[in-house]
């Protein structure tokens, strides 16, 4: 079990996480502007994020270092956001993984015919590829967090790399890629939707979600938590997804942040969306912490949160 300073550091209301950081420009346009979006978290502890004034991505200020996220996620993730402290994945995440990789594998069965080659980028416990490899595609996934690959490889029997830089696989090798709320975790999330796009086929498709902060009835604090160190809305993922040469595929309906994208040929466009910062920095600001507290707007989200996870625990399907 972690120790007391554990939980001090990552669930004591009005603390600091234990990060030093170092401020950054947007990775998607570059800039280096930017207006506050909010100053604490869902667990009500000092984080702030900021929006880029020119093309509004939203990220954590001051970003942490590549050195301090990495150790974040190799020793406090799963602890902290889905209560898996005895290492593998716990039974509400893998219920969870199983029905978004079934509903997931039926909007793209069209592409995963035998023979298709599938990258799954961010494969978790490795749902989504037994059902690709199910339907006779080649599968192979990418996953660092340790525990969960060893998971997916063990109970699934599937491939999953620790990592894949630029030049582990040759340009336009996929016919389909997915990732699932991974590119929000990452320092360099355009980069590496840049990367997804090199690997695929002219004809392939790129199934990609991430949280919306942009949804609707949830309150602001419940958007802004230390793993996500980018958060983005609609504008923004697009944007994303251009600067990378893809448009949302018209054959696919979307779902705000969750998106089919195809290749274009289509010339690049400005990364900005004019307005969309300050816009963000009025619908998403929270309350302040003490406000929010005392006020008890917190109590039904943690009572609906823990009520599904005991639901999706210990009810069967």
């Amino acid at each position: 079990m972690p120790s007391p300073r554990y939980f001090f550091n990552h669930f004591m209301p009005f603390t600091g996480y234990p990060y030093k950081g170092a401020p950054t420009a947007c990775n998607l346009c570059g800039s280096a502007q930017s207006l506050t979006i909010a100053e604490s978290d869902r667990r009500l502890k000092r984080l702030k994020s900021i929006a880029c004034s020119q093309c509004g991505l939203i990220r954590t200020d001051p970003m942490p270092t590549p050195a301090e996220l990495a150790d974040y996620y190799a020793t406090a993730y799963r602890a902290d956001y889905q209560l898996a402290f005895a290492g593998g994945p716990p039974r509400v995440h893998l219920k969870r993984s199983a029905r978004e990789a079934a509903a997931r594998a039926e909007l793209l069965a069209a592409k995963l015919k035998p023979g298709a080659r599938v990258l799954d980028f961010g494969s978790g416990s490795g749902e989504f590829l037994a059902q690709a490899r199910a339907k006779g595609c080649e599968a192979i996934g990418v996953e660092p967090g340790r525990d969960y690959a060893n998971y997916a490889r063990t109970h699934h029997g599937v491939e999953v790399l620790d990592d894949a830089g630029d030049e582990r696989f040759p340009e336009a090798y996929f016919d389909v890629i997915t990732t699932r709320h991974v590119l929000e975790h990452l320092r360099d999330p355009a980069d590496v939707m840049e990367r997804l796009s090199r690997w695929l086929k002219p004809d392939g498709v790129l199934f990609a979600a991430v949280p919306d902060m942009a949804t609707k009835g949830k309150p602001p604090h419940e958007r802004f938590h230390f793993a996500h160190v980018h958060g983005f809305v609609r504008e923004t993922f697009d944007l994303t997804a251009r600067r990378a040469g893809l448009v949302p595929h018209p054959d696919y309906a979307r779902e705000d942040t969750t998106v089919v994208y195809a290749k274009t040929d289509a010339p690049p466009v400005e990364l900005a969306c004019p307005g969309l910062a300050a816009r963000l920095a009025v619908e998403l600001k929270p309350m302040p912490p003490g406000v929010f507290l005392a006020s008890g707007a917190w109590l039904w989200p943690m009572i609906r949160r823990n009520a599904k996870a005991v639901r999706e625990t210990f009810v069967t399907r």
